[in-house]
């Protein structure tokens, strides 16, 4: 595909995932410009030969969002699912100011990373269609993008996300070395490395999959324990202890619908292939 043909992208959020994806489109040469929040991160961005502005949501929509959006096919959301960029203002709320300029700046196409969190929490396995918790912070976000019928979009819901400089072993380990024992130790745990995450929104811009919803986990499903243990023993920090108490056994994400429609295999299979 020559490069005219590649979709332009606006990237929103430079964050953990948004900045090497932003690295790892711009190698395949997608026209693309992301959205920073602090205008010294937009400046390192555009050190690095990266196209960037300084934009954010608030109670209204700041920075310069024309040089974001402006001939953009395909926007992704990477605004982190928790609180959105600004901690003040809901995510919903954000997503809707965002909705309504990408109808301004006719950009068709949409990505909405959200969160496996939007679930609710069950002893059995759960796919796409699994009940929701109203009360989630990117349930009313989802809602929204599901209801308005003038861009098409795909909602992918990652599960925890893990790399060698994100892992949340650590935390664990600090608590544990204080005495404390953690609970659920034969739940599963349900994660995905960096690079897959970056891997399954690649493969949906490539194969321009839209109007789907997509779980996002890695294949491996090890107990709590005896993953947060080995990792600890990897990282050769303390090792934390659990008890079985509230432990949900069956309670995985399950990955098939984004195996089969997308055919994507992860490379980030195995507890040891997460931890490293």
């Amino acid at each position: 595909m020559s490069t005219n043909k590649l979709p332009k992208i606006a990237i929103i959020g430079a964050g953990w995932l948004g900045k090497p994806l932003a690295l790892a489109l711009r190698s395949q040469d997608y026209p693309l410009t992301v959205s920073c929040s602090h205008a010294e991160k937009t400046a390192s961005l555009i050190d690095l030969g990266i196209p960037a502005v300084s934009a954010t949501l608030t109670s209204e929509p700041q920075g310069d969002w024309q040089g974001l959006l402006a001939n953009k096919d395909i926007a992704i959301c990477l605004l982190p699912a928790s609180r959105g960029n600004h901690a003040d203002t809901p995510l919903a709320e954000q997503i809707k100011q965002l909705l309504i300029m990408l109808k301004h700046h006719d950009v068709g196409k949409f990505i909405f990373v959200s969160s496996t969190s939007i679930y609710q929490k069950t002893d059995n396995s759960l796919t796409e269609t699994s009940p929701l918790n109203p009360t989630s912070t990117v349930y009313a976000a989802e809602q929204l993008i599901q209801q308005q019928q003038d861009i098409a979009y795909t909602i992918i819901r990652f599960a925890g996300l893990i790399s060698e400089d994100r892992n949340p072993t650590r935390s664990l380990s600090k608590k544990s070395a204080s005495g404390h024992i953690f609970d659920a130790g034969a739940s599963p745990v349900n994660l995905i490395h960096q690079n897959d995450a970056l891997g399954v929104i690649q493969q949906v811009i490539k194969q321009q999959c839209w109007g789907e919803i997509f779980n996002a986990c890695s294949d491996q499903h090890s107990s709590r324990q005896a993953f947060y243990q080995q990792s600890a023993k990897q990282l050769g920090i303390t090792v934390p202890n659990f008890t079985d108490d509230n432990s949900k056994p069956n309670c995985i994400i399950a990955n098939d619908k984004l195996k089969q429609l997308l055919s994507y295999q992860f490379k980030y299979q195995s507890a040891t292939d997460l931890v490293i």
